[in-house]
């Protein structure tokens, strides 16, 4: 008699789960459709039901709102930046000597790390920090002469900003990833478990052959993703072992 084989999908990472109980759900076209056991039917509604949850965590995980804040504080440092780059720029032509040779000094502490803005956002997070120390460092009367204090505290405070909202983003996101994701998930595998369980039941109960195709089908899944489980493990295992 033929029989679905054991798995335990809890083993996979997100992706793969969702991935693989995605071709059971097309699977199930395959299942006896005219006259269907009543048992067979609650257990495809409780699956579809629980994909589907599954389906949508995955798309709202996806979508994080901390995200266009953590954006709109990244841009606003950036303009920052370059209004105060601008602004020493123009510095560097002023008509009184001294005050130009000021700006042309604190103009080279900006050419010494280059612009920030076009690199990733933790890169760009490492640069002004270490911009803003030198900038801290600048001679106070020198600062003085250029009114750079605004720039300096206007730049400092967009930065902390974005390290805020980034913090926040990431939390949102781990909060996710553990909250509704896991619980969605778990009632996806315990409705594929049912499901399993049931046309097992039935095949044994009625005879295979009406489930033949889908218990021949989800078999030669299992094992593929058995293959593809097993090869990282090797994998990993290799990593770890040390250098001879």
């Amino acid at each position: 008699m033929k029989k679905i084989k054991n798995f335990g999908i809890s083993t996979l990472r997100v992706e793969e789960c969702f991935g693989y109980l995605k071709q059971v759900k097309a699977e199930t076209a395959n299942l006896p459709s005219e006259e269907p056991p009543a048992a067979q039917t609650a257990a495809t509604t409780t699956f579809d039901s629980g994909f589907n949850a599954f389906d949508d965590a995955l798309k709202a995980s996806s979508t994080n709102p901390a995200t266009a804040t953590a954006t709109a504080t990244d841009d606003a440092r950036d303009a920052s930046w370059r209004g105060a780059n601008n602004y020493l720029t123009a510095m560097c032509a002023h008509p009184t000597a001294e005050v130009a040779a000021n700006a042309a000094e604190a103009k080279s502490l900006f050419d010494k790390y280059g612009d920030p803005t076009k690199l990733a956002q933790t890169e760009e997070s490492g640069v002004l920090y270490n911009l803003l120390q030198d900038l801290e460092a600048f001679d106070s009367s020198k600062r003085t002469s250029l009114a750079l204090d605004v720039w300096i505290t206007d730049l400092k405070t967009k930065e902390e900003a974005f390290l805020a909202a980034a913090a926040a983003r990431t939390e949102a996101d781990a909060a996710r990833q553990v909250g509704i994701v896991k619980e969605t998930r778990t009632a996806a595998e315990a409705a594929y478990r049912s499901l399993v369980d049931t046309v097992n039941a039935l095949a044994m109960i009625n005879g295979d052959t009406a489930y033949a195709t889908f218990i021949d089908h989800v078999n030669a899944m299992i094992e593929r993703q058995k293959a593809i489980s097993k090869a990282r493990s090797t994998r990993a295992k290799k990593e770890d072992e040390p250098a001879e």
